[in-house]
């Protein structure tokens, strides 16, 4: 039986930056995000030798490794990491792949974990509700392979669709939106997503924010408490329908984002949101930590063509997407 697993990338509206500790750990923080229809895949098929024979499309990588204990290189450690943590006892070929690229700002590679947990759950017939696989990914990626950055990206994928989630020291608060579908289906109108040919390394971001804030730089946790403020009042404009409330929060959170790290943001990425807002954008942000990736702006439903067909000038293409609730599955299917 073939296994496979998909897991949404998501979009972050508000509070990102405030679920990284050590400032969600000593303050609390919050975000306010949801998934999309686009996904991280990964296909596992056993096969009878004992061996585990990994294809990266996204990397263009392939690899062999024996079972047992898999050393990290720089290559691939993400998929040697989330191996480990299951203890496979019986050889396999793994296929993984993602719809967009990584570093776009979407948390692709921690959606790629969450992908991998599915397969490998399903594979050593392992329960895992949707925390103990978000806390799984966390682990994997944030303390096992230290890497930088928070707790949203693994949550989103793991639970899917709008969620207000509120994090600290030893615990984690997900709380789905209940939204109607015709509230969600103006917000999608009003939002348009470009790339913007920029990818950047989130990491070195998350280092440039926690050195600021060990600083103890009084502007930094000014902003940082702000941005979480973002967060909570989004939701609530969000639940209202109050949608030019929600797209000037768009705005303010940007502005505030921006300010607490020179790599956040590029002279090219303020150029394109200036466009956007000259041509009937109320708000937006870069997503993910920022320095690249995708552009997510919020305009006025009159005026949307107008922004999108003034990017095309400038070589920015839009990307379609649409929300969904899920978040992972996983399926068999028959050789």
């Amino acid at each position: 039986m073939i296994i496979r697993a998909k897991a949404p990338f998501r979009i972050s509206f508000g509070g990102g930056g405030t679920d990284v500790p050590p400032y969600c750990w000593e303050h609390g923080g919050a975000v306010l995000s949801t998934t999309i229809d686009m996904y991280a895949y990964a296909t596992l098929r056993p096969i009878s030798i004992r061996k585990i024979n990994v294809r990266s499309i996204d990397y263009k990588l392939k690899k062999s490794f024996e079972l047992g204990k898999l050393g990290y290189d720089g290559q691939l450690d993400l998929v040697k990491a989330t191996i480990n943590e299951f203890n496979v006892r019986k050889g396999f070929d793994l296929l993984i792949h993602g719809e967009m690229p990584p570093g776009s700002g979407m948390g692709t590679s921690s959606s790629m974990t969450v992908a991998l947990i599915g397969c490998l759950k399903e594979f050593t017939n392992r329960r895992m509700s949707k925390r103990e696989i978000a806390e799984l990914a966390y682990h994997i990626e944030r303390e096992e392979l230290k890497e930088k950055g928070g707790y949203q990206d693994q949550y989103a994928p793991a639970f899917g669709g709008f969620n207000y989630m509120e994090f600290f020291k030893n615990r984690v608060n997900v709380t789905p939106l209940r939204l109607s579908q015709e509230l969600m289906n103006e917000l999608l109108y009003r939002l348009l997503l470009f790339y913007t040919g920029e990818t950047r390394l989130s990491s070195e971001i998350h280092e440039d924010m926690a050195k600021r804030y060990k600083e103890g730089k009084r502007d930094y946790l000014k902003g940082m408490h702000n941005l979480k403020r973002i967060a909570h009042e989004m939701r609530r404009g969000l639940l209202r329908g109050d949608f030019e409330r929600f797209g000037e929060l768009l705005h303010e959170g940007w502005m505030e984002k921006r300010r607490l790290s020179g790599k956040i943001t590029s002279p090219e990425i303020d150029r394109l949101y200036e466009i956007a807002r000259e041509k009937g954008a109320i708000g937006g942000k870069i997503l993910g930590a920022g320095g690249g990736g995708h552009l997510l702006v919020f305009c006025e439903p009159e005026r949307k063509f107008e922004v999108a067909d003034e990017f095309i000038k400038y070589g920015v293409r839009t990307v379609s997407f649409g929300f969904e609730s899920r978040g992972l599955q996983t399926w068999g299917v028959k050789e």
